[in-house]
């Protein structure tokens, strides 16, 4: 061997020079000098020594006859570990893409989840929401009125195609209601106003309103009425200041500011539809003057309302690869297309200086969150670039034959054959594959290739210290020392998954199931597969052939090194010979983890739970701008929610639905507005019937006759739609069974758990309270919002669990495997204050708990265990010296390896940083942090601490182990009984990456 560390027998020959390492008659040659005694001494040795022991030696053993036996069947694992990944890649014909976000982001067996599926069986309809702003000085104006006209028609007038080849338009997708304006007269209209703007009154008794002088359902016998009204079509139903003048553009043109002002003022049924409409919720910036009557405004809305049948969904077909697109059929999610298309062409067509338009469309959202977070796929494979060269750089030598770029290559295909094995495996168990599990080959990258560093830091300290070893022999003692280490953090990895499982948020517990195999199965190809092409490269080395160009071989000149120097080496023996192993350095640092860890508890206790959806939409997007415009026109609007109730005796139950709706109508600390047909009825049958419902109760028959009268009038016909017969309503015939009902109202805009959470409760144990009668009875509160709430309520709880338990299962997995309580305490604490640090900066950082960085802090803890494990168990692993003696030739053993693995993921993940993306930006800053502090605390505040109070080695007592024993050659007996652990680090000189120390 050469001052390069390298074979001389690699210059000189070819391959046959590998079969000369062995003597004639099979047998290594042995050398010279041997230990004294190679037999343990357990008399010195206390019952967790020998465990420790035992243990460490039948896992060497084991990776050794593992390596031995690859080395000499490199291409029969290769072809196994082949015919392995197709085996698992079987899995993948129940391979399933979640995209329903129910079986994604709602903690399973809530309440919610409960909820909104009752709503779905038993309302089996519903509508989304399509929306256009136009912000100007003074939108009542006819200007303003005619831009509106113009997006209305184009909105309202285009075609589509469906799958089917269907040509369908906005009144195949629109949501219908009976238009009954027709049976309204504008002296009535006009009579209600002014009762309509009284506010409800705090008693559950109502006063009694004027009765018009016509009303229709009343005055009308239901002989002449119902036939008359049956003739009358659906309309779609939208909210339009367009409709106080029926959407007659020839009528609008015509119309001064002061004429839409007064119209707007004196209107509260729709000439259109014949409802009860508040036209100035459509108004933002109101003004009004001294008598409270609306003058000018700054923004005006416009909605659509799109039906969905329930029953049509199919979340495998209308959802998105994010999950966060709400329930909608294949026609809504075309129509609603196409009207994006039309609103974007309009708005660049109509705003100008003064005018801009905004919009949304339900579909809005699950786009652009969709977009976002799947737009950065092209960086993270530019970090899968960078790794790469990353990987020669560390890995190789710079030489035409060591070149490492057939070794790096397949060290990346192992992470990959590792991923697809691991999915096939998981999806065969029916685990179906979510949105975030993209980051999940880029986590295993990181953690694969860092393996790949040790072994290959390992494969250089045993040709060093033994250089007359035959191939197969190298490839098993490397395998020995660096498959316990990555055993170590790969198990303990898999177990922080596993604990991770058992979370009760669908999407994170299918991320951890789905790492836990790619984890172990990329750990089973690293060290078969991985060490099968290591075994393949030693010998194109010995070749003497070309890293690139195989074919080529060279002669001895012409592979000498381009570079000798190991300036990490070399940088890490100076740092800690020099400064951190010195008394003023653990000294310094010692403070410094002291100091930096009491300011970063501060900050986690300040660290708060907060995640709003809209983090999910860049800044850029029309979405974004909609949603702010929003926020800044109309501050009040809340959270849209129902009241659910089922099947009740709803004529029993009357008056407690009366005193729920005045309770809720009077919680104006909480709730933004409440509508009720309940307080309709109760108006309804006061004002007609002269019956006040809250003290005289109806019976059965007068209940449903008033009930259908009522929701065929003016006052009622809008609330059809919150009401669900067992049978179709029949104007003219008593109502059938109620099946269930719904009251609307909006929270107010909360911002902070602190806020929406106690107004939930408030809302809920109104209802509690409520004297309706249970059992088989349904009643609830239930909230699209909610999805993100009942998370919120259980995230921060839900995080702190699953890392203590990962950090329960971590610790346990280290004893089973290190067993040195000691070593294992010592990498708890490493971890524990990695964790605690990150968790302070995280506050500082402007991040929150969320369901982005629980899935990131669940990864952190199988992370940064890492790098305590392998310098914990390396500095078991050497014999020689005191402990501080031991804890430098652990970080020259070892420390570089640990270093450019942590190196790597940092700078896999570091393209990320720029991101737009709220997931890609979160995950950088936290796998930034855990790998900062992961390796400041297991390579430097942890070889302190072994340096001063570090448990004794493996072997005890024991003479250094320098020598292999003499025994026959392993080419006769590769895994001999009783084999002892090779120390490659005893007082001789050695070399790491070519240069002598």
């Amino acid at each position: 061997m050469n001052g390069n560390g390298h074979y001389e027998g690699h210059r000189a020959g070819s391959a046959e020079n590998l079969h000369k390492l062995t003597n004639e008659n099979g047998t290594s040659p042995q050398p010279e000098a041997k230990a004294a005694s190679n037999e343990p001494n357990f008399d010195h040795m206390n019952y967790m020594g020998r465990l420790s022991y035992q243990v460490s030696m039948t896992i060497g053993r084991f990776f050794h006859c593992l390596g031995y036996w690859i080395a000499n069947n490199a291409w029969k694992t290769i072809g196994l570990c082949f015919l392995l990944v197709a085996l698992c890649s079987v899995g993948f014909i129940r391979f399933h893409k979640e995209k329903s976000p129910m079986k994604l982001w709602i903690p399973l067996g809530s309440k919610f989840q409960y909820d909104t599926n009752w709503l779905i069986e038993h309302f089996q309809e519903g509508n989304r929401i399509e929306t256009v702003m136009i912000t100007a000085p003074d939108v009542l104006v006819p200007e303003i009125l005619q831009t509106v006209a113009s997006i209305t028609e184009e909105v309202e007038g285009f075609t589509f195609h469906n799958s089917e080849g269907h040509r369908l338009g906005w009144n195949n997708v629109c949501h219908k209601v009976p238009f009954i304006a027709e049976y309204t007269a504008d002296m009535s209209r006009d009579k209600r106003h002014a009762q309509d703007l009284e506010e409800p009154s705090i008693a559950i008794s109502r006063p009694k309103k004027s009765k018009p002088f016509f009303t229709p359902v009343i005055d009308i016998p239901s002989f002449l009425f119902c036939p008359m009204l049956e003739r009358l079509e659906m309309g779609c139903y939208g909210n339009s200041l367009l409709e106080l003048w029926k959407y007659n553009r020839t009528i609008m043109a015509g119309l001064s500011k002061e004429d839409i002002i007064d119209k707007l003022n004196r209107t509260t049924i729709s000439p259109m539809t014949g409802h009860t409409v508040q036209f100035a919720e459509l108004l933002g910036d109101v003004k009004r003057d001294w008598s409270g009557r609306i003058v000018s405004a700054g923004s005006l809305v416009t909605h659509w309302f799109v039906h969905v049948n329930f029953s049509e969904v199919d979340s495998d077909v209308s959802g998105n690869a994010a999950g966060t697109e709400d329930w909608v059929t294949e026609n809504a999610s075309l129509w609603e297309e196409k009207f994006l298309q039309i609103v974007a062409k309009a708005k660049w067509e109509l705003s100008n200086n003064e005018t801009n338009i905004y919009y949304a469309a339900g579909r809005s959202y699950g786009d652009i969150s969709e977009e976002s977070m799947f737009k950065d796929m092209d960086k993270l494979i530019y970090g899968g670039i960078v790794m790469f060269v990353y990987m020669q750089l560390v890995l190789s030598k710079f030489s035409w034959t060591e070149f490492r770029v057939i070794l790096g290559s397949v060290g990346l295909l192992s992470v990959g054959m590792g991923f697809i094995s691991g999915c096939g495996i998981v999806a065969a168990l029916g685990v179906s594959y979510g949105p975030v599990h993209t980051s999940l080959p880029f986590l295993l990258m990181g953690l694969g290739v860092d393996d790949m560093f040790v072994m290959m830091a390992c494969y250089r300290k045993v040709r060093k210290a033994n250089p007359d070893l035959q191939l197969a022999e190298r490839m098993g003692l490397m395998l020995q020392h660096a498959g316990a280490s990555i055993t170590v953090t790969s198990l303990t990895d898999i177990v922080a998954f596993v604990v991770g499982s058992i979370t009760v948020i669908p999407s994170l517990q299918s991320f951890c199931i789905y790492a836990a195999a790619g984890v172990f199965m990329m750990f089973v190809f690293v060290i078969t597969f991985f060490v099968a092409i290591f075994t393949l490269d030693e010998i194109r080395i010995a070749n003497r052939r070309n890293s690139f160009l195989l074919w080529i071989v060279h002669d001895e000149k012409s592979t000498s090194l381009w570079c000798e120097y190991n300036l990490m080496h070399r940088f890490i023996n100076m740092l800690y010979s020099k400064f951190l192993l010195t008394k003023i350095g653990k000294s310094f640092v010692i403070l410094a983890v002291v100091l930096m860890t009491t300011a970063n508890v501060h900050n986690l206790l300040k660290l708060r739970q907060k995640f709003d959806p809209n983090w999910f939409i860049p800044q850029e997007t029309y979405y974004n701008q909609f949603v702010v415009k929003t926020h800044e026109h109309y501050p009040n609007a809340g959270y849209e929610a129902l009241l659910l109730f089922g099947n009740l005796n709803y004529t029993a139950e009357l008056p407690n639905l009366i005193r729920i709706t005045h309770q809720l109508e009077n919680r104006k600390d909480i709730l933004h507005s409440f509508s009720s047909w309940v307080t309709g009825f109760q108006d309804f049958v006061l004002m007609h019937y002269d019956k006040d419902i809250a003290v005289d109760p109806l019976n059965d028959s007068d209940f449903r006759k008033y009930l259908t009268k009522f929701l065929f009038s003016y006052e009622g016909g809008r609330y059809q739609m919150n009401i669900k017969f067992v049978t179709k309503l029949k104007c003219g015939q008593p109502a059938p069974n109620i099946t269930v009902t719904t009251m609307d109202f909006k929270f107010k805009p909360f911002k902070e758990r602190e806020q929406y959470l106690p107004a939930k409760y408030a809302v809920e144990e109104v209802l509690e309270k409520s004297n309706i009668s249970t059992g088989d009875h349904y009643r609830t509160l239930w909230a699209k919002i909610f999805g993100n709430w009942v998370t919120d309520e259980i995230i921060d709880t839900e995080i702190y669990r699953n890392i203590s338990l990962a950090l329960i299962g971590v610790m346990c997995c280290s004893v089973v495997l290190i067993v040195n309580l000691q070593i294992c305490f010592w990498i708890f604490i490493c971890v524990l204050l990695t964790l605690i640090n990150v968790g302070g900066l995280m506050q500082v950082w402007g991040l929150t708990l969320d369901l982005v960085s629980c899935i990131a802090l669940q990864l952190a803890v199988g992370l940064c265990v890492d790098y305590a494990a392998h310098i914990g168990h390396t500095f078991l692993t050497i014999n020689k010296g005191d402990r501080n003696r031991r804890s430098l030739e652990t970080v020259l053993h070892i420390g570089a390896a640990v270093f450019y693995g942590g190196g790597s993921t940092i700078l896999s993940l570091s393209i990320l940083s720029g991101s737009q993306a709220y997931t890609y930006r979160t995950f950088f800053k936290i796998f930034l942090l855990v790998i900062a502090y992961g390796l400041f605390h297991g390579t430097i505040l942890l070889p302190i601490i072994l340096s001063l109070i570090g448990p004794a080695p493996y072997s005890g007592s024991l003479n250094s182990l320098n020598t292999i024993n003499n025994n026959p050659s392993p080419t006769k007996k590769p895994c001999r009984e009783g084999m002892e652990m090779i120390s490659f680090i005893g007082n001789e000189k050695y070399t790491l990456n070519g240069v002598n120390l």
